[in-house]
């Protein structure tokens, strides 16, 4: 199979193309919009790539960032990989991968990394860039631990899940969309500041930001009780998957089950066909967050992974 591709580094004047082509591929997500990538541009410097035909027609984008000699797709963003429109021919990603390697080599890049995109949020199966990473002697090296709940899903959530969601309405906890962000983000940080001595990836400016770029994308659901915020989840829509960004509960919302009310309206809600809970493992995917994955595991769910790839592509140099 004979194919002639052009590789060249993003610009900011490919903004317009390179936003048009994500939302025409099969891997059609906010995160790859040149707006969402370059939010925290101080802390990623950009590698992203444009793959073009003889007839410079865009074939594929390859988001990614360089840090140290190592290229990421993306460091910034959950997951990644390349990005190419539906019904392309296996062998073309595999052509398409080993150029990129090749490219990157040429620039004395050492190190590839590569976040495969789970295949709820594609159009298709979409799996010619796993089939490709084989082929080119990619190593997997981690695997993150997530939870779907699918649509037309027939199983029903747990007794003791339905039981708190009874407690939570028999308190006159409402559940409702919301835009007031800070109270979500205060009960969030306080959370995590005392549970885990974190603070939230987002900064609250930065959630703000994204929410005013991103209105029908993202999403926030609160628990309510007499107009106060109790807990709540900040969705991630995509044509595929409603993700569930960020969840918290304060301490009068775990009184009051207000969690488990919010999960279950977001999943009854739902009108994508998946529902991701995200990831409950740490330590780079080597530790699973037992009473976090079962908690999950009760509202229907079922497993899914995220895989993540390494290259050296130091003989290369």
């Amino acid at each position: 199979m004979k194919q002639d591709f052009r590789i060249r580094k993003y610009v900011a004047s490919d903004r317009n193309k390179w936003d048009n082509f994500v939302d025409e591929c099969m891997q059609p997500h906010f995160f790859f919009h040149r707006s969402f990538m370059e939010y925290h541009k101080d802390r990623f410097t950009d590698a992203s790539l444009i793959i073009e035909d003889k007839n410079e027609n865009i074939v594929a984008l390859f988001p990614s960032s360089i840090a140290n000699g190592v290229v990421s797709s993306h460091a910034g963003l959950t997951f990644g990989g390349l990005l190419y429109k539906r019904r392309t021919f296996v062998q073309k990603v595999i052509t398409v991968l080993g150029l990129i390697e090749t490219y990157y080599a040429n620039l004395s890049v050492h190190k590839m990394i590569y976040k495969v995109m789970p295949y709820i949020y594609k159009s298709e199966q979409g799996e010619e860039d796993l089939y490709a990473l084989y082929m080119n002697n990619w190593k997997l090296v981690r695997r993150d631990f997530s939870t779907i709940v699918k649509k037309d899903s027939t199983l029903v959530s747990d007794r003791s899940r339905r039981k708190n969601n009874t407690i939570a309405l028999q308190n006159q906890i409402e559940v409702l969309p919301s835009e007031d962000i800070t109270a979500f983000w205060n009960l969030l940080n306080q959370n995590l500041k005392d549970r885990h001595h974190v603070n939230p990836t987002h900064s609250l400016e930065e959630l703000q930001l994204l929410m005013r770029l991103f209105p029908d994308n993202i999403k926030l659901i609160g628990g309510f009780k007499d107009g106060e915020m109790l807990g709540g989840a900040l969705l991630f829509l995509t044509p595929y998957v409603c993700k569930i960004q960020y969840s918290v509960n304060s301490l009068k919302g775990r009184e009051f089950k207000v969690l488990d009310a919010v999960f279950l309206s977001i999943i009854n809600d739902n009108q994508r066909p998946y529902v991701d809970f995200g990831h409950s493992s740490e330590n780079e995917g080597k530790f699973l967050n037992e009473g976090l994955s079962k908690f999950k595991f009760y509202f229907k769910g079922e497993a899914s992974v995220c895989d993540f790839y390494e290259k050296d592509l130091s003989a290369n140099l």
